[in-house]
């Protein structure tokens, strides 16, 4: 009876295992893959919302392959104190947007800023923007979305590809 119902665990845990093996092959196959924190590791956003968003003010627009993704639009903005800065523009992220906006000095006109940073560890990740315009008739005019630094954050598989499994456990 025992060798019965340890078959059967057995049995069943290897059609678990061989559905999350497709489920991951699919993720994979979409490019979609998690940003986190470079300070705490925490996921802040995902690159499935990553979108093209240009500033007119950018120093240097280049498309690149990053986190799973083709041609993501990699800007770089200038702040006015000379700082440098490689942004990719997302739709959502989970960042706490700290103090009042500024309209001031913003890099998208039209969009008040204010600074964006992560909700586990407060690391500066990037900015907020959100439309200053109260009119709902252009479809093409994003209302909130996020300017997040490339130097801030990581892409889930690279930090995975950091892990190395004992030789012991390899196959």
């Amino acid at each position: 009876m025992i060798n019965f119902l340890f078959t059967l665990l057995l049995y069943a845990s290897s059609f678990s295992f061989i559905g999350a093996e497709n489920n991951y092959s699919e993720i994979e196959k979409n490019g979609q893959e998690l940003l986190l924190c470079r300070k705490c590791g925490a996921d802040v956003a995902d690159s499935y919302y990553l979108f093209s968003k240009e500033s007119p003010g950018a120093h240097k627009i280049e498309k690149q392959n990053l986190f799973g993704r083709q041609n993501v639009t990699v800007q770089t903005l200038v702040n006015p104190f000379g700082i440098q800065f490689d942004i990719v523009t997302a739709e959502k992220a989970r960042c706490e947007s700290i103090g009042a906006s500024q309209g001031a000095d913003s890099w998208f006109p039209g969009y008040t800023w204010r600074i964006c940073t992560c909700p586990h560890c407060a690391q500066h990740l990037g900015w907020t923007f959100e439309s200053s315009k109260q009119t709902d008739d252009d479809k093409d005019n994003v209302k909130t979305f996020h300017g997040l630094i490339l130097g801030n954050i990581l892409g889930e598989n690279f930090t995975d590809s950091l892990i190395m499994l004992p030789k012991v456990y390899k196959m």
